[in-house]
C-alpha cells in the first residue's frame, strides 16, 4: 500500500468520523423531528438517488394530496442517516436496500415491506487509477458503505474476479463525499447510485460493472410498523402507492428530463449533468423478488 494510499485513507477515516460525531449534519431540522405521533404526516427518509426521483416528482405535481395523502420528504444523504431516522421515530418510512433493511430489523426496527424500488450501482474507477478490469482492485481502496448493498456487491465483486492483493473497502456514507473523493483521485473506485454515476461518467471515468446488466435488484422501500406508527402506515400506504405508480408512469412518458429543475433543486444537478442522464425505465411498486433476497440472505449485517 503506497504512502498515498495510507494518507487518503487516513483522510476518509477521518471524514467518516466526523460525519459520525456530527449525526444530524446531513439530517431535517430538529423542528421537523419532534412532531406529535398524532400527525397524520407520513415522513419518508429519502436520498438524493433516482431510486427516490418518483417521491420527489409526485411530492412537485401534488399527486399526493391528489390522493388525499399528507407526505413530507425527509432529505438526507447518506443511508445511515436515514436508519437512524427510522429507528428513533422520526420517519415512518425509507427507501433503503435489502441489506440496510435486514441490518435494521437486527437492530429491533418492525418493518413492512412495500416493495422493490429502481435503486442500482456502477463500479467506477478514477481514470488516474488506470483500472479496467475488476480484477485489477486489489492493493487498491474503494468507496462504499459498511452493512449495505454496496459492501455486499463489494464483496462478491472480490470473491468472484480473486484480485492477487487485498482490496482496501473505505466507508464513505455521504453519496455526494463519495463522488468528490472518486473523481478527485483520493479513492481508486467507488460504488454510486444515480445521479452521481452520470457525473462521475461525464469526467471519463471507467465503469467496471453494472448491476442493471447483472439483473440484481436490490432497492427496497420499507416502513415502520412500531405500534405508534402502524396505524398511520395501513391507512395511508395505499394511496401512497398509487401516487408513486403515477409518478412512475409519468417519469416513464415524459423522461427525466421533464423534471430538471427536481433533479437540479434536489440532486444538485448543472443542466449537463441532466441532459447527460441515461434513459431509465422507472418500474412500479412490485414485491422484492425472491432471487434478491437471496443472493443477501446470508451476508453478515453487523
Amino acid at each position: 500500500m503506497t504512502l498515498f494510499h495510507i494518507r487518503t485513507l487516513a483522510l476518509a477515516t477521518l471524514t467518516t468520523l466526523l460525519f459520525a460525531c456530527n449525526g444530524k449534519g446531513n439530517a431535517p431540522q430538529k423542528q421537523s423531528e419532534r412532531q406529535t405521533t398524532n400527525d397524520s404526516t407520513l415522513r419518508i427518509a429519502v436520498m438524493p438517488t433516482l431510486d427516490c426521483l418518483p417521491l420527489y416528482v409526485a411530492d412537485a405535481t401534488g399527486l399526493f394530496g391528489e390522493e388525499h395523502i399528507n407526505v413530507r420528504l425527509m432529505k438526507y444523504t447518506a443511508q445511515m442517516d436515514c436508519d437512524t431516522a427510522i429507528l428513533r421515530g422520526r420517519v415512518q418510512g425509507v427507501f433503503t436496500d435489502l441489506v440496510r433493511a435486514q441490518r435494521l430489523r437486527q437492530k429491533g426496527a418492525n418493518l413492512h415491506e412495500v416493495g422493490a424500488t429502481n435503486l442500482h450501482w456502477q463500479l467506477i474507477s478514477n481514470r488516474n487509477a488506470r483500472i479496467k478490469d475488476v480484477r485489477q482492485l486489489g492493493d487498491k481502496m474503494v468507496g462504499m458503505t459498511r452493512f449495505s448493498a454496496t459492501d455486499f456487491l463489494t464483496a462478491d465483486l472480490i470473491d468472484r474476479s480473486k484480485p492477487k492483493n487485498e482490496v482496501f473497502r473505505i466507508q464513505v456514507n455521504n453519496v455526494f463525499i463519495r463522488l468528490k473523493m472518486l473523481v478527485g483521485y483520493e479513492i481508486d473506485a467507488a460504488f454510486m447510485p444515480e445521479p452521481q454515476a452520470t457525473v462521475a461518467r461525464m469526467g471519463k471515468n471507467n465503469v467496471l460493472a453494472d448491476t442493471q446488466t447483472k439483473d440484481i435488484r436490490l432497492g427496497v422501500a420499507v416502513f415502520s410498523m412500531a405500534a405508534k406508527d402502524q396505524k398511520k402506515v395501513r391507512q395511508a400506504l395505499p394511496a401512497f402507492v398509487k401516487a408513486y405508480d403515477r409518478a412512475c408512469d409519468s417519469l416513464n412518458i415524459r423522461g427525466i428530463q421533464h423534471y430538471a429543475e427536481v433533479l437540479k433543486t434536489h440532486f444538485q444537478l448543472n443542466d449537463a449533468a441532466v441532459k447527460a442522464l441515461p434513459k431509465t425505465a422507472f418500474a412500479k411498486m412490485s414485491p422484492v423478488r425472491e432471487k434478491d433476497r437471496n443472493a443477501i440472505k446470508d451476508f453478515p449485517t453487523q
